[in-house]
């Protein structure tokens, strides 16, 4: 197992504390709008986060909070647009599921299906057009497979051989409907050697694993060479709050319960506690929790 740095075990767990908190607020009913949380992604927003360049730009999907308070490290600011809160900046709210904190790298969010696939392929165009340096990467989940506009993107952005990491978050669900309910079976690593892109599957729990993969997609993707890294990933919350059809939360996620669910293996902070032990685990969560690691 690959080990954890300091820094990377206390934005793992900031962020699900964050998430926590969230969660507690939106079973409150704080919030007029819908909030994509996503517990279990943790790892994935993380080590984009690292991985990440100051030129590089990011589009994501509605599932979007973890990256954006990954990149932001500001809770706060990210609870304003949830919050609907009034802004003496005259900035508009971007509410949750088109949250895009430009000032992050966050070009662009969308809770279009596939949507930011083609956004993030015209991105990658234009700097490729006006010499820009950068890579661009791209969030999309499994339902967006099905969509025309994935084939389209990814033949055009092999085509003109773009600077462009495509991301995609298997979490075995589209909305309410796992895969084997809506579909055939379709296989992405045949998928990107039929166009020949280069391809990795990564368990989206493991941080360092994560890390890595997205590292080297980014070496490959800033020589013009498309990249696909799949992360098999479970959400543990429901979709927005209660949706027919999802499985039952078999965690009943709380903060009073502690941060891990459970001691579930598709849980990044069970792989953390694992890899660091509990006792530092707890230390760090302690500090956390106090706020020493705000920035």
């Amino acid at each position: 197992m690959r080990a954890y740095s300091d820094s990377e075990a206390i934005a793992l767990i900031r962020l699900r504390y964050w998430q926590h908190l969230l969660n507690e607020m939106l079973k409150a009913r704080q919030f007029k709008i819908p909030i994509h949380l996503a517990f279990g992604h943790e790892a994935a927003a993380v080590a984009m986060d690292l991985t990440m360049q100051p030129d590089d730009a990011l589009c994501l999907t509605h599932r979007n909070g973890a990256y954006n308070l990954a990149r932001s490290k500001a809770f706060e600011a990210e609870l304003a647009h949830y919050r609907l809160e009034s802004r003496p900046d005259r900035v508009a709210h971007m509410a949750s599921m088109n949250l895009a904190m430009e000032h992050t790298g966050i070009a662009y969010a969308s809770s279009i299906l596939g949507n930011a696939l083609a956004v993030a392929s015209g991105i990658a165009l234009h700097r490729k057009e006006v010499e820009s340096p950068g890579v661009v990467f791209v969030t999309i989940g499994d339902g967006a497979i099905e969509e025309g506009v994935f084939w389209e993107s990814m033949i055009f952005a092999r085509t003109h051989e773009l600077r462009l990491v495509v991301v995609v978050e298997n979490n075995n669900f589209s909305m309410a409907s796992t895969i084997e309910q809506r579909r055939c079976p379709i296989d992405l690593s045949l998928v990107c050697a039929a166009l020949d892109v280069t391809y990795r599957h990564v368990p989206g729990a493991l941080l360092p694993d994560v890390k890595v993969a997205l590292g080297a997609a980014r070496d490959e993707a800033s020589k013009g060479r498309l990249a696909v890294v799949e992360l098999d990933i479970q959400t543990f919350n429901q979709h927005a709050g209660p949706t027919p059809g999802w499985p039952e939360d078999p965690t009943r996620i709380a903060l009073e319960d502690g941060l891990l669910l459970g001691k579930h293996p598709k849980d990044p902070l069970y792989h953390l506690q694992k890899a660091i032990g509990p006792v530092a685990f707890d230390r760090l969560a302690a500090q956390v929790i106090a706020g020493e690691h705000d920035v």
